[in-house]
C-alpha cells in the first residue's frame, strides 16, 4: 500500500467517527506535515499544565509523551493544528471528503506522514 493510500485509508477513519463519541480524535499538525490521532486516555496522562501526571503510567516512549504533551498543548491554540470533522456513518462519498479536508487545508500528502505511535499499553491513573 502506498503512503498515498494510506493517508487516505486513514482519513475515511477519521471522517466516519461519531459527532457524538470521542474516543479518539484525529488531526493533521501543519508544523509537522503530519497526521495523527490522540485517545481520549492520553489526556489523563498529563496535569492541566501539561507536565506527565504523578498519578498516571503509560509504557509510551519519552519521545511519543513529548510529542503527545506538545500536540495536546498546541491543539486550541495553534491554528496549524487541524481537527478532521467527524461525519459519523452517513451517506457521505468519505474518499470525496477526504480530498476536500485535504484541498480546504492546503495539505500535500506527498510531504506527509501519519504518527506512528508505538502501543501504549495499559495506562494507569490513581483516582482520589
Amino acid at each position: 500500500m502506498t503512503t498515498q493510500e494510506q493517508i487516505e485509508n486513514w482519513l475515511i477513519v477519521g471522517l466516519q467517527q461519531s459527532p457524538l463519541k470521542f474516543s479518539e480524535v484525529f488531526y493533521y499538525d501543519k508544523r509537522d506535515n503530519q497526521f495523527f490521532s490522540i485517545l481520549i486516555t492520553d489526556y489523563l496522562l498529563f496535569e492541566k499544565n501539561g507536565d506527565l501526571s504523578k498519578e498516571a503510567t503509560s509504557t509510551y516512549s519519552e519521545n511519543t509523551l513529548k510529542l503527545l504533551a506538545d500536540r495536546i498543548r498546541r491543539i486550541n491554540i495553534d491554528a496549524n493544528i487541524i481537527a478532521l470533522p467527524r461525519l459519523g456513518n452517513t451517506e457521505e462519498d468519505y474518499l470525496q471528503q477526504a480530498e476536500r479536508f485535504l484541498n480546504l487545508n492546503s495539505i500535500n500528502t506527498d510531504e506527509s506522514t501519519i504518527w506512528e505511535v508505538e502501543e501504549g499499553g495499559p495506562i494507569s491513573i490513581k483516582i482520589k
